[in-house]
């Protein structure tokens, strides 16, 4: 940003600061509440930064890849067995013993667990999106203001120039 420009936006980008980090703990804490916490990658992978473009700012999310899957689930598909195994490490399933009273191995456990999403797929959990509604409303009117007061500010600066400037 030039050192010349009229309105610096210092209110916006305090406030859009403060959304950005709302965002990334009130989708945390809706991850920890629905019970998506398998490894913890998704969870701390949580970052956030305020960016600036010529004519727009933005306030950028970042996650890992997989964040799609959780947040609006998998139509049904054979996931790969390695996958559902590496989850089967981190989350804690309690497999129920077959007719006979004996237990799964993990093998056939995650068997089991793949034909179920082959068959049904998997259900989203929507935390970022129902996130995103419960904080918009009350930001959207703290950048209004944000910007109301960049702009008053910038209008202040203007009335108190000299003329030779």
């Amino acid at each position: 940003m030039a050192e010349d420009t009229l309105i610096k936006f210092d209110n916006l980008r305090r406030v859009l600061s403060e959304y950005g980090q709302a965002v990334r703990n009130g989708y945390q804490d809706a991850l920890i509440r629905s019970n998506s916490i398998a490894s913890g990658e998704l969870l701390n992978s949580l970052e956030f930064k305020v960016q600036q473009g010529e004519r727009s700012f933005s306030v950028v999310l970042t996650l890992m890849d997989y964040w799609k899957y959780v947040e609006e689930g998998t139509s049904p598909h054979w996931p790969p067995s390695s996958a559902i195994l590496k989850w089967l490490e981190v989350k804690p399933v309690i497999p129920r013993p077959d007719k006979n009273g004996k237990l799964p191995t993990p093998k056939q456990l995650a068997f089991l667990i793949s034909r179920k999403i082959a068959r049904e797929g998997t259900k989203g959990r929507h935390d970022l999106a129902n996130t995103l509604e419960a904080l918009n409303a009350e930001y959207m009117e703290k950048i209004a203001a944000a910007l109301a007061e960049d702009v008053s500010d910038a209008m202040t600066l203007i009335a108190y120039r000299p003329a030779n400037i």
